[in-house]
């Protein structure tokens, strides 16, 4: 059974001090309306609504916690990222990696990889690594949700890859990488870094390839997290493509490992690059 981290109980608390904060920041425009008029009550929460909305819609927002875009590195390597799996084309990307010799992270659906089993375990034969991906991938509402419905998504997901591959994941990944103020603390009560990207193609809605290249190369650097997505009709197109600009512009594909296995927490995440 997974095994939630050691501190989860306080983490829990520290949920409930997150939503006493947001009251409070919503209180204080209220205070500042009495003192000085209604007109400064409704700025105030509106600039209160705008701090949070572009910090929960922005993925590479600080304010509610870091989401890891770069491993350290000093060579010149990326981290390859799969979203969304276990699909129909998860066989024919995993042998376009392999005839490669690359491996990547898939983050996984829960609910998808219940139903495709055989697929995950080829993914960990592979040795590619697993991250969850919540359960089922509520990509237009994960952001909004209240910390029990995240918690689910992530416990339950959890359970499903741990005992289909035999390894708790340490890597999360929120939907659309939009998180609210409970989302890293959440993936904290379970020990997993959240992982953000420092170069993605937009390959999860009808781009042409050379300009998902393109977007991608002008984010490249020194361990950079490049994520992809399976699943849709250009899927094995955009990772044989992007697999051959890495090769032949000489950047290599590495694991994060090393720093896994020697991190205290994995919900600290390294400097980005």
């Amino acid at each position: 059974m997974t095994q939630t981290h050691p501190r989860s109980a306080s983490r829990r608390h520290a949920s409930i001090g997150v939503t006493m904060l947001l009251c409070a920041m919503h209180a204080a425009p209220l205070g500042l309306g009495y003192w000085c008029g209604w007109p400064w009550a409704v700025a105030g929460l509106l600039g209160v609504e705008m701090i949070l909305a572009f910090s929960t819609l922005y993925p590479h927002s600080r304010l509610f916690g870091a989401a890891i875009r770069c491993f350290p590195s000093t060579e010149r390597s990326v981290i390859l990222t799969i979203d969304d799996g276990p699909c129909a084309d998860t066989e024919e990307l995993l042998g376009i990696l392999a005839a490669r010799r690359v491996r990547a992270v898939f983050f996984l659906i829960g609910e998808r990889a219940a139903q495709r089993p055989a697929d995950v375990q080829r993914i960990r034969a592979a040795g590619h690594l697993i991250g969850n991906h919540t359960h089922t991938h509520p990509a237009y509402w994960y952001w909004s949700f209240p910390p029990w419905r995240q918690r689910r998504e992530v416990r339950e997901c959890q359970r499903t890859l741990s005992s289909i591959s035999g390894l708790e994941p340490k890597l999360f990944r929120a939907p659309v990488g939009m998180r609210n103020p409970y989302c890293n603390r959440i993936a904290a009560e379970f020990a997993l870094a959240v992982v953000g990207w420092q170069a993605r193609g937009f390959d999860g809605v009808n781009t042409p390839l050379e300009n998902i290249l393109a977007s991608i190369r002008r984010k490249l650097c020194a361990g950079a997290i490049v994520v992809l997505h399976q699943g849709l009709p250009h899927s094995p197109e955009v990772l044989r493509g992007v697999l051959l600009m890495l090769e032949k512009e000489a950047w290599s594909t590495t694991l994060p490992e090393a720093w896994l296995n020697a991190a205290p927490s994995a919900g600290t995440p390294p400097a980005s690059c």
